[in-house]
């Protein structure tokens, strides 16, 4: 493994002027709870992803403060819910995966539908269905994934300390294959039978062969130089780069070379206006990255030694200090162009992104 010693960080200051640009089609806002009557202080939104059905319909899947909505875009119609726990984490932490007709959600709450909820979503636009709850090991958890290739799910375990495999082909009645442990963990991310590890505390991140669910096998865990809280972790589509993001003040989001397993190298760093980023997903030459008061935020990367920022909506133009307030959750666009961001403070931005090679 080697790591260069010294980095020029990219700081973009501001959107650069060009083809690219984030629409506004829509938002909507959820109820909120918290801590005093400033909207900035309040809770209840968390992650969100997208669902297209058969039939070309889109939707948002969003995490709100009594558990998960579903809303039909661009009318911005909320066309099913599934009821969440609503206990124990003032956060309200929640995230959901899709593949197929099902949505799969997690929660760091407790109460009512605790656990992996299996959400089937081929009734809509007249509803979805609940059709199984299931709390092997994963009673209260931070993140999962979906391997959209095999279909197995990787979910973190209740103590951010392991990450259990599930088989959910049969959605009544999932079943755990295997799981390995972690010295600390936060997201994850899993394509094709190999699992991407941000490891929050440690501070770094793994790479797992999960081919034999029984028996996965670290490939590798590369230390993030002067680290944050190593927080998400994506691939580029060709598995060739690696992006990471550390959720603390003033830490870049990393572009990782990863084409030689022997010799993992950092190669490129960016890091917005308001210098605290969430997560990051990629699609094609684009991350699309939730940055807090920053709002959501399109880095170009196809060249990943020098990440340019090519568009931004800011979802709280009033606010942009360091601090967990503003964008929480960002999706890549769908097959329509839609781009969906997730406030913590309840609402829902629907965009498109207007790209020039799209």
């Amino acid at each position: 493994m080697r790591l260069p010693l010294i980095f020029a960080v990219l700081f973009s200051l501001a959107p650069i002027v060009g083809a690219q640009n984030l629409e506004l089609i829509g938002t909507h806002q959820f109820p909120t709870t918290g801590f005093g009557d400033d909207e900035s202080q309040r809770v209840g939104g968390s992650d969100v992803w997208a669902y297209t059905a058969p039939d070309g319909s889109e939707y948002a899947i969003m995490g709100v403060l009594d558990g998960f909505a579903v809303i039909s875009i661009p009318d911005m119609e909320i066309v099913g819910h599934v009821e969440g726990p609503g206990e124990d984490d003032v956060w309200y932490h929640r995230d959901v995966v899709v593949r197929g007709h099902y949505a799969y959600t997690v929660t760091e709450n407790l109460g009512t539908n605790e656990g992996l909820q299996i959400i089937d979503l081929s009734g809509l636009p007249n509803g979805v269905e609940l059709v199984s709850v299931y709390a092997e090991g994963v009673v209260s958890s931070h993140n999962l994934d979906v391997d959209v290739e095999t279909g197995f799910l990787y979910i973190l375990n209740s103590a951010n300390n392991g990450i259990i495999i599930v088989d959910p082909s049969d959605p009544e009645n999932p079943r755990t294959v295997g799981s390995f442990d972690l010295p600390d963990v936060h997201d994850i991310h899993a394509r094709g039978d190999v699992v991407y590890v941000a490891e929050g505390r440690n501070p770094t991140f793994s790479v797992w062969d999960v081919a034999d669910k029984a028996n996965p096998v670290m490939m590798q865990r590369i230390p993030i130089p002067d680290g944050g809280y190593v927080h998400n972790i994506w691939p580029t589509d060709d598995d060739n780069y690696l992006l990471t993001t550390e959720e603390t003040t003033d830490k870049t989001v990393k572009v990782w070379d990863i084409s030689d397993p022997e010799n993992v190298e950092l190669v490129g760093e960016w890091l917005g206006e308001n210098r605290i980023a969430h997560n990051v997903h990629v699609q094609g030459r684009y991350a699309f990255l939730s940055h807090y008061t920053g709002g959501i935020i399109v880095v170009d990367i196809s060249d990943p030694s020098h990440p340019t920022q090519v568009a931004q909506y800011d979802t709280t133009p009033e606010d942009d200090d360091a601090g967990f307030r503003g964008t929480w959750g960002a999706t890549v666009p769908s097959p329509g162009g839609y781009v969906y961001g997730s406030d913590i403070h309840g609402q829902l931005t629907v965009l498109r992104f207007n790209a020039e090679d799209t």
